[in-house]
């Protein structure tokens, strides 16, 4: 019995041995240094990479409700209903530090924003846009941004989709010219 266990194996390594010589053999000769489709590929990739991290933005924050933007850096004038990127700083939001923000536009220059101070209500051409809370998730009073009237040359209102969102009802109107690019949802 031991003597035919030992065969078994002996003739079972046997095979995986040849296997391995044939495998190799099919492989002699072949260096991936030599291969110019591999290095065609590579470079096709890493310009891909390299563009593609300039025009994509992922967003983290509970205040929307997209997370992956391709963005649109041709300068043009975002429209209502718009995502727009820029760089945001207040000494009510982490202590002033600048940060990259993503939010939608709700009204633009020329349309009338009203404000409801006691219910704390914002209205674009009328139509309710958002409600300002009075305190922030950590208990910290939020000012509430008071304008009724047309919105200034320039200037947008904008908010985020979450009722927790740090945005124009607390900090006022963004001016266009700080907008770095319109993020249009992926998904």
């Amino acid at each position: 019995m031991w003597k035919s266990l030992s065969r078994r194996i002996a003739l079972f390594f046997k095979r995986i041995g040849d296997r391995c010589k044939l495998f190799h053999n099919s492989l002699s000769g072949y260096s991936p240094f030599r291969d110019k489709r591999l290095w065609i590929l590579l470079t096709v990739l890493s310009v891909a990479g390299y563009l593609l991290c300039s025009r994509i933005a992922i967003a983290v924050s509970p205040s929307l409700s997209h997370r992956i933007f391709i963005l649109d850096r041709s300068g043009r004038t975002p429209r209502k209903g718009d995502y727009v990127l820029f760089t945001f700083s207040s000494p009510l939001y982490e202590q002033g530090k600048r940060h990259k923000a993503i939010k939608e536009v709700i009204c633009r220059e020329g349309e009338r924003l009203t404000v409801d101070r006691l219910q704390r209500n914002f209205y674009c051409e009328g139509r309710y846009v958002a409600t300002a809370k009075v305190a922030s998730r950590k208990e910290k009073p939020l000012p509430l941004f008071v304008h009724n009237g047309a919105i200034p040359k320039g200037m947008l209102f904008v908010t985020g989709a979450h009722r927790d969102s740090f945005d124009s009802r607390y900090w006022g109107f963004l001016e266009e010219k700080t907008i770095e690019a319109i993020a249009r949802p992926l998904f």
